[in-house]
């Protein structure tokens, strides 16, 4: 490092990333910090006097500050359930306390904890440039821009998460995410991610759409439908066939206590 950057504002925050191409926003530090990271640079650009840590809950939206951790996201009186299991896949209290909201989607992990709920939700993120991009977009368009806050709707249905580890205290294989809205029994909206399938966190969006329309009902067609549908590759943690498999029986048992929870 031969530049460690602190910026007043976020204006000055953006202007210092343009001057200094390739220079990398610095949050808690766990994922720049992390010997598997293969992100480096010469110039860093703390966040830490920008203030971006107000979690507010609204009549409809939420919004949570980018620098928000983990750990203060989990002892938020009013954080919803679902992000704060999701927060808490991440075992380790003193890292939990290092980890930011915003540096976990902006290090677009293959393996996010978070990344999964917030897709689900159909959060936005609103960016230091004053445009406001969906957290789909931001990962498959793989943006670098500052998050300032993540918002989202948290009237909309109903979310549950699991997150599946090799062995106790292991690897992640993955995180899966599902929303589902419902008329009566029926589903009216469905909304999946997973993590730990690929290079990127994805959206099942195919299967959202046939559960909506009524094409393929929960159960064991839809586990398969699922590990069909995805394309993991085989690692230390799994072949690609174990993979597919657990990702449709670990998707499955998300809409399962979704429905529990609302029978």
């Amino acid at each position: 490092m031969s530049r460690f950057l602190k910026p007043l504002t976020i204006d000055e925050a953006v202007a210092l990333k343009k001057e200094y191409p390739g220079s990398l926003y610095l949050g808690g530090g766990s994922e720049l910090n992390s010997p598997l990271s293969d992100a480096v640079s010469d110039t860093y650009i703390s966040l830490e006097a920008l203030n971006l840590k107000a979690c507010v809950r609204g009549n409809h939206t939420t919004i949570l500050g980018a620098s928000t951790t983990f750990q203060e996201l989990m002892d938020w009186d009013e954080c919803p359930d679902a992000l704060k299991e999701a927060a808490g896949f991440l075992t380790s209290r003193n890292v939990r306390n290092q980890a930011t909201l915003g540096g976990n989607i902006a290090a677009h992990l293959p393996d996010s904890y978070m990344l999964p709920i917030l897709m689900v939700l159909d959060a936005d993120l609103e960016l230091g440039n004053d445009e406001v991009i969906s957290a789909v977009q931001y990962v498959q368009e793989h943006r670098q821009n500052l998050i300032i806050n993540i918002r989202y709707d948290h009237t909309r249905g109903k979310a549950a998460v699991k997150n599946v580890l090799r062995s106790s205290g292991g690897l992640s294989v993955l995180s899966a995410a599902v929303c589902l809205d419902f008329e009566g029994e029926k589903i009216t909206k469905a909304a999946i991610a997973v993590s730990g399938m690929g290079p990127k966190v994805i959206r099942l969006t195919s299967i959202e759409k046939t559960l909506v329309d009524g094409s393929l009902k929960p159960g064991a067609d839809l586990e398969k439908a699922v590990a069909d549908l995805v394309d993991p590759v085989s690692d230390l943690k799994g072949s690609a066939e174990y993979k597919k498999y657990l990702c449709g029986v670990t998707v499955q048992d998300c809409i399962s206590r979704i429905q529990e929870a609302v029978a």
